[in-house]
């Protein structure tokens, strides 16, 4: 069992930085880092890339808190409507998936992307894990999505003390890394375009589903989470974008040199 530890925190007067910020503020630094390294290998646009996650990343964080606030607690936002306005206070993962979608979905009717969206939106994707494995590691620290109670030598001593509980932001931290390695491995070899978002989509959502059976405290709906839903809508996302991503008529980018036609 790991022994429960209070989120570290450092004081700077008036301003308390809190663990959880600092995690996900990193992940977003090296994961656009890691963004640009990959445009650069790929001859795509760093700059371009880097304004296109400033959209993606935007869309995040604003439908992350929304989906917190009115799925999550709608009652609550109902009571306190205020709390829609404080974005830093509550997020949700599948609210932050959405609110990417509609960011990235205004920046690509644009028309700033032009024939290579789908490159684009797989650099994105590439570097997501990045990111996403810094986040998940400050909502273990934060143990902000606790479980049921288990036996298991990953489980989370209780807040006040008692037995052990499933922290999930733990479980999804070390399975980001399982992502992150993935998308290394894919990407030494040349793909077609869409395909890293097809299968992010597949590899996260079976997960995830399977996670949120163990979650203590959350909205359930017809006995599922949002997040299981949010799931099912992912896998089959997923399956579409790689089945017609595959027929389409194009030529895949590659690493190194190689250009989209």
């Amino acid at each position: 069992m790991i022994p429960y530890f209070e989120q570290p925190r450092l004081h700077l007067g008036p301003l308390t930085i809190h663990a959880f910020g600092a995690l996900v503020a990193t992940g977003v630094l090296l994961g656009t880092e890691v963004l640009k390294w990959r445009a650069k290998r790929l001859d795509l646009d760093v700059n371009l890339a880097v304004r296109f996650l400033t959209w993606v990343l935007v869309g995040g964080f604003l439908g992350a808190h929304l989906v917190h606030c009115l799925v999550y607690f709608p009652k609550q936002t109902l009571a306190n409507p205020i709390s829609l306005f404080k974005i830093w206070d509550g997020l949700s993962s599948f609210g932050g998936f959405l609110g990417a979608v509609v960011g990235a979905t205004w920046f690509i009717k644009k028309g700033y992307l032009g024939a290579k969206t789908w490159s684009y939106l797989d650099l994105v994707i590439y570097a997501f894990p990045v990111g996403w494995v810094f986040g998940r590691t400050g909502c273990f620290v934060a143990f902000d999505h606790p479980g049921s109670p288990t036996n298991f030598f990953l489980g989370m001593q209780e807040r006040h003390g008692g037995g052990a509980i499933h922290n999930l932001g733990l479980y999804e931290a070390i399975y980001t890394v399982f992502l992150l390695a993935a998308m290394v491995w894919f990407g030494r070899k040349p793909r077609f375009p869409g395909f890293f978002v097809g299968v992010m989509c597949i590899l996260y959502a079976p997960v995830r589903f399977m996670l949120d059976f163990l979650r203590q405290v959350d909205v359930r709906y017809g006995g599922l989470t949002p997040g299981q839903y949010g799931s099912m809508a992912l896998l089959l996302v997923g399956v579409y974008i790689l089945v017609r991503q595959s027929k389409a008529p194009q030529v895949a980018v590659a690493t190194g040199k190689a250009k989209r036609a």
